[in-house]
């Protein structure tokens, strides 16, 4: 069982029914990760319905040496309910990027909870559209975008976030390629172009300065051809 406010204040359960909400956090059992940790594997069975309360989980597939990032939750992301609505293997692995809580439930429970409260089906399906259409923009996205063009959009979201100029990558140069859908190899190339052509200014350890936002931007907007 988790506290009933942790559901409540979380974006994904906003204007839900009191009585829904008691009915999950009274089924759901509280799990942590450390970093690194891997909460399922990519061809294992599905343990359950997995709802992130703190930190950040990303969900990678293995492709030969590379290794793509399908989607990240934070607080407020779900993650297996494909798996468990099909009766099929976990499509991806999923890990702790950082210090995690999260909350899973079993099928069972969750049957159990949607007999009580039928209004939460409707929310799992919202979830599931929802999930469909956002591989399907980030499917969408790696097809139209050349690496360059993604790693300048990530670089200015990094900048829009951060209080001025100097940003960090927030993650490793590994990761980063990752997350990208690319290897290590092409963002250290891309990132040293971006340098080169004096968007960005390396201050080491990762962190770089937006020199030329403007320039940055029209190299975000370039698609493949």
């Amino acid at each position: 069982m988790i506290d009933i406010k942790q559901l409540s204040g979380l974006d994904l359960f906003r204007g839900t029914a009191p009585d829904v909400l008691k009915s999950l956090a009274a089924s759901a059992t509280e799990l942590s990760f450390a970093p690194e940790e891997t909460l399922f594997l990519e061809g294992s069975a599905p343990r359950g319905w997995w709802l992130v309360l703190e930190g950040r989980v990303r969900v990678v597939r293995d492709r030969g040496p590379r290794q793509h990032v399908v989607h990240t939750e934070t607080a407020g992301g779900t993650l297996g309910e494909v798996p468990l609505f099909t009766h099929f293997q976990h499509p991806a692995t999923g890990i702790a990027s950082e210090p995690t809580r999260c909350a899973l439930w079993t099928r069972r429970a969750l049957e159990s909870a949607m007999e009580k409260n039928p209004q939460l089906a409707l929310l799992l399906l919202r979830l599931l559209a929802l999930r469909v259409n956002g591989l399907v923009n980030r499917l969408d996205q790696r097809s139209a975008q050349p690496v360059r063009s993604r790693l300048a959009d990530y670089l200015l979201a990094r900048q829009r976030d951060a209080s001025g100029d100097t940003i960090s990558l927030g993650m490793t140069q590994q990761r980063l390629a990752e997350e990208l859908g690319t290897v290590r190899e092409v963002v250290a190339r891309e990132l040293f172009s971006l340098r080169r052509d004096g968007f960005i200014v390396s201050r080491g350890g990762g962190r770089y300065t937006i020199a030329d936002a403007s320039g940055l931007r029209r190299a975000g907007s370039a698609t493949a051809t």
